[in-house]
């Protein structure tokens, strides 16, 4: 089976693949604490941000009415952010076909890889408070995860891996293909895992001389956030990246649907519900909104000083974060950029199709599908589409 697709692109050559709380009185804090660092806070808590349009111009509806017949799409939900502003925000088909229940701008959708930008900045929150730097080892006796030192072969590159390297895809081994140890061993838990795989998954190059697209190096880096942080990895998220810029329903996904849930559609055989999602937190496991994405990237590259903005790094972070490898240029940590100044990652997994992309012109977008064609075409086509309605309105100036 297909797991995690890297896609292909036109324009920006993409290589990559609550439950509602109640008020409670201030006698019940202790409570209210509870939820609120694992982010159970109700969307409606969140001062309305205006849109521009409340309609595309019929071309660019036409253009997603297109993509939807073409790939088989039942629903899609998109949004255009410039900074602080939500341009557009839209809905289209279904979030179950059995109940014919609509999309809605609530809803959630699993946004598979695109969640390795957001434990990229967990990471860079970590090193702003000075709990680690890019360079420190991972794996070495006296690194971050020292229980996993004296595991498997080529030990002495496995003590040489660094944060940096986990961050860029170049620790030299565990790839995203068919033997990916992500989708394997569904009871083992994260540190089960982890042992499992460095005893059977042996590095296949030295760290920092190979790049190699690993879900399993971005489960590592959720431990190294719960080690340095002393949180479980969500609550880090939600406490130190989310909140802070008002994203409250995000949550990591399970096989049991969150409320606003959509349910997924797999193609080409494909069972989405066929692997363990609440494991794959760190690398993949999040449910979102479009406009959360959108919203998460205006923030990320927004200015300190832009008023009603609320920049998520430093600017020298964000210059580290977007700065890829010397083996791989064009992939940074936890987002794919290239040389025009667009920066993006792409999420797929069997009936889940994601993409959020922040552009040299300053606009952040962000579309989820409830389902996955076969192949990497629906993905590249799916990155042009959004590209194209964008275009369909000259105000927005793409």
């Amino acid at each position: 089976m297909q797991r995690e697709s890297k896609g292909g692109s036109g324009s920006i050559g993409i290589q990559i693949g609550v439950s509602r709380r109640t008020a409670v009185q201030r006698s019940a804090a202790a409570l209210a604490a509870w939820f609120l660092g694992r982010g159970f806070l109700a969307r409606s808590q969140v001062p309305p941000v205006p849109s521009q349009l409340e309609t595309l111009p019929p071309p660019a509806v036409a253009l997603i009415d297109q993509y939807r017949r073409e790939f088989s799409v039942p629903g899609l939900q998109l949004a255009y952010r410039r900074g602080a502003q939500l341009l557009y925000q839209g809905c289209f088909g279904e979030a179950d076909r059995m109940t014919h229940q609509p999309v809605s701008p609530d809803s959630l959708f699993r946004i598979a890889s695109d969640s390795k930008a957001f434990t990229s900045a967990a990471i860079f929150k970590l090193r702003e408070a000075g709990k680690l730097q890019l360079e420190d080892r991972v794996f070495a006796p006296t690194g971050i995860l020292p229980q996993f030192a004296d595991l498997g072969e080529h030990r002495e590159w496995l003590h040489q891996i660094t944060v940096h390297q986990l961050l860029t895809h170049t620790a030299g081994g565990w790839s995203n293909d068919g033997n990916d140890p992500m989708f394997e061993k569904s009871g083992f838990d994260h540190e089960r895992l982890i042992e499992w795989t460095l005893r059977t998954h042996p590095l296949q190059y030295a760290p920092g001389t190979h790049y190699a697209y690993s879900n399993f190096g971005y489960c590592v880096l959720g431990r190294v956030i719960e080690r340095l942080s002393g949180r479980r990895y969500p609550e880090f998220v939600h406490q130190e990246i989310l909140r802070p810029i008002r994203i409250f329903d995000m949550r990591i996904g399970t096989h049991e649907a969150a409320p606003n849930e959509v349910r997924y559609y797999g193609q080409g055989g494909e069972n989405p519900y066929d692997f363990p999602i609440f494991r794959m937190d760190s690398h993949g496991g999040w449910i979102a909104t479009a406009n959360d994405l959108a919203l998460f990237l205006a923030c990320l590259f927004s200015p300190v000083d832009q008023e009603g903005s609320t920049a998520i790094l430093s600017a020298d972070s964000l210059q580290l974060l977007t700065t890829g490898s010397v083996v791989n240029p064009n992939y940074a940590c936890g987002l794919a950029v290239n040389r025009e100044g667009n920066a993006w990652h792409t999420g797929s997994l069997p009936g889940t199709t994601s993409l959020m992309v922040h552009t040299h012109s300053k606009l952040s977008w962000a579309v989820v599908l409830n389902t996955r064609s076969p192949g990497s075409e629906g993905a590249a086509r799916l990155d042009r589409l959004m590209w194209e309605v964008a275009r369909q309105v000259p105000a927005w100036k793409v």
